[in-house]
């Protein structure tokens, strides 16, 4: 059912683990109708800020490359985008599984089109990481990276390389029909894109008609954006006092997280619920299809919206 649910919503070219393209069904009836000022605080793929309805829509993430991509996608035209991201397919000589099967590459199912690419991927990563500077053709590079990457996913190391993987799919006509809607929609809707830690973020301008939305990584599971203390019990703590600070101003929150995931709890997350008495929502997500859960097919997480209205 979640599957289907996305065709209802835009949904975003960029695959964040643990993103919420498959719940928004069961989110989005959660916010409220009559929203000022929506701020998508962790925006990662932008999939909640992209459907909701509001006068305005502020993306907030502390990656600079992800804002710097979406403002790349933003100024630029949507045939440019296509046509750029086709002439390195051409020149490095990628699959393009639009015209041909896997088989054709020398795939199946379970490696897709990796080995095919996986030499051409290395020459195309080498040179985004030595392009001199920051200019369209930078995103245009870093967003092909994402395209045959590893989950479809954005990862640098700490020397500020892209060092994702190889990945099975390539540019094929689903992909590029999703990623023309999510220009369409990401130009049209009245939004802005800020960079910057959540405890960085100006509130000043929130009314009680705003929301703020957060999808933090979650601090008992593990994902890619959670590597190498990515997300901290410091950083829970910061965050639940930031949403008590908007409590206390009576602007509305709205915060994704899982209480308990294979066998661990968190107690910071229970113990905060509890002692402001906000409104826990639970959400089914079919772990299934989730990035993050790899060992089990099982849904043992409690998944859930907590709101203070």
């Amino acid at each position: 059912m979640q599957r289907k649910q996305i065709k209802n919503y835009v949904a975003s070219p960029l695959n964040y683990q643990g993103g919420k393209a498959r719940i928004l069904d069961q989110l989005l009836p959660y916010f409220p109708a009559d929203i000022d000022v929506f701020v998508d605080l962790f925006c990662g793929g932008c999939n909640v800020g992209m459907n909701v309805k509001a006068e305005r829509v502020v993306y907030n993430d502390k990656s600079k490359h992800l804002i710097g991509l979406l403002k790349a996608f933003r100024r630029m035209r949507t045939d440019t985008i296509i046509s750029r991201i086709n002439q390195l397919i051409d020149e490095f000589g990628f699959s393009q599984t639009r015209f041909h099967n896997f088989a054709y590459y020398g795939g199946g199912a379970n490696l897709g089109v990796s080995k095919y690419n996986r030499e051409k991927y290395l020459l195309l990563r080498e040179r985004f990481n030595n392009h001199p500077k920051q200019d369209n053709q930078y995103y245009i590079l870093l967003y092909t990276l994402v395209l045959f990457g590893f989950n479809n996913q954005i990862r640098f190391n700490d020397k500020g390389e892209f060092n994702l993987p190889v990945g099975k799919r390539d540019f094929n006509v689903v992909i590029e029909a999703k990623l023309i809607r999510f220009l369409e929609a990401l130009r049209s809707q009245n939004c802005s894109l800020v960079c910057g830690d959540f405890r960085s973020f100006d509130f000043g301008g929130l009314t009680e008609r705003s929301v703020v939305y957060c999808d933090p990584p979650y601090l008992i599971t593990t994902a890619t954006y959670n590597e190498k203390d990515g997300w901290t019990e410091k950083d829970e703590v910061d965050l639940l006092a930031m949403l008590d600070t908007l409590n206390r101003r009576n602007v509305r929150f709205a915060l994704s997280n899982v209480l308990t995931h294979e066998g661990k709890e968190n107690n910071i997350l229970a113990e905060w619920i509890e002692a402001n008495h906000y409104n826990v929502h639970h959400i089914f997500m079919d772990y299934h299809y989730s990035n993050y859960q790899k060992k089990s097919t099982k849904a043992d997480s409690t998944e859930v919206l907590i709101t203070n209205y």
